[in-house]
């Protein structure tokens, strides 16, 4: 082999190698598990679940978007949810991203409310807004639980003594006064 054959055939390898070892991340595989497919790279990955609100005898008759809920400990189907005014309530689900009515009958079951329009999106995971607390204030990065209003969010501060107060819900993005709505946060229920 000629000598200048050998050299085009090394600058051949090595610009191959350089190549692949360039290449970006989001081409390569992740390895084994769940991926989030978003239709933009940009866009923040966000998981949502269609879920059921009763409402019947609550004050309100709209389950207003933005709300922070629980899972309903009454109706343990794992798809009825409910507002809470325990503070960093451990049963935390997620937040509304939808407004809901109240169930049409009362003490119907989640099938028999199938089509109703008690259902509506919750949001387990990603970016999202959430109304706040009067009593709570926050700070951008500060951890994010339940308030004592139903349906708004708080500071999470878990409590030492009562095991009911550990729901961690996410972090707030933004600091933002008290009573404010459309708090940007990222909510990770799951």
């Amino acid at each position: 082999m000629s000598k200048r054959f050998i050299l085009v055939l090394l600058a051949i390898f090595f610009v191959w190698g350089i190549a692949l070892a360039a290449t970006p991340g989001f081409r390569l595989g992740p390895g084994r598990g769940q991926i989030i497919e978003m239709p933009f790279q940009s866009d923040p990955p966000k998981k949502f679940r269609m879920v059921r609100w009763v409402g019947v005898g609550q004050a309100e008759s709209v389950l207003a978007k933005d709300s922070i809920v629980v899972w309903d400990k009454t109706i343990d189907d794992g798809v009825t949810i409910n507002t809470t005014t325990t503070s960093g309530d451990s049963a935390v689900a997620g937040i509304i991203v939808q407004a809901a009515l109240t169930q049409d009958t009362a003490d119907n079951t989640a099938v028999q409310d199938i089509g109703r329009d008690n259902w509506t999106w919750l949001q387990t995971y990603g970016l999202s807004q959430v109304d706040l607390s009067s009593t709570s204030g926050v700070g951008a990065g500060a951890a994010m639980g339940t308030g004592t209003t139903a349906g708004t969010a708080a500071l999470f501060l878990p409590s030492t003594s009562v095991s009911t107060q550990q729901g961690y819900a996410g972090f707030f993005f933004d600091t933002a006064a008290a009573s404010a709505t459309d708090v940007e946060c990222f909510i990770r229920t799951e």
